[in-house]
């Protein structure tokens, strides 16, 4: 019995057989059905933020639990966070850089489409919410993203209207943009 020689067997592959076969890991959004993204994307929502939250490093989980928890806040999911008229900035920065850190990570447990979502909701929450931004994105980007989020069957009413007055204050002119550190983007 002869051994399959993988290497050979990749030499004499077609072009297009090869360039599949090395994009099939670029392709994992693909591997979800919109309903089944639905379905994680609303455990996510329901999910502990201190669970998720919780794998940075002590001092910022520590912190993380002081900020979840100040002045009654209770805020247990990620849900409730985008929900609450005035969640707390650093929480919303945390959580985009939890997404962000997810996004495009073939050893992620969210797909990527789930936390693009996540981060441009974490986003939208600060500019609506807060009158500020925690990224530093130009307005055409971000507009395209949360367009691309807005945009996407299983995102249910409440977050697609996040993320509509997000996409409704971007469009209103504006001096300056307000960003993390005191800093301003002129549009």
């Amino acid at each position: 019995m002869s051994e399959f020689d993988s290497v050979g067997a990749l030499w004499k592959s077609a072009p297009k057989s090869l360039a599949a076969f090395m994009a099939a890991g670029q392709e994992s959004s693909r591997l979800w059905r919109p309903e089944e993204l639905g379905a994680i994307f609303r455990h996510q929502m329901s999910s502990p933020i201190l669970v998720d939250l919780g794998g940075f490093d002590p001092a910022t989980a520590a912190r993380l639990k002081t900020l979840s928890h100040a002045q009654s806040l209770l805020l247990t999911s990620f849900q409730d966070l985008f929900q609450h008229p005035i969640p707390p900035i650093e929480l919303l920065t945390l959580t985009k850089e939890f997404a962000k850190g997810n996004m495009d990570q073939p050893d992620s447990s969210l797909p990527n489409d789930v936390a693009a979502v996540l981060y441009y909701a974490s986003i939208a929450a600060a500019l609506v919410r807060l009158d500020r931004r925690i990224s530093q994105l130009g307005d055409a980007e971000l507009k395209r993203g949360l367009e691309w989020a807005k945009g996407k069957s299983w995102v249910e009413a409440p977050m697609r209207q996040l993320l509509e007055e997000a996409l409704q204050k971007l469009a209103r002119p504006s001096a300056s943009s307000p960003l993390p550190g005191g800093e301003s983007k002129k549009p």
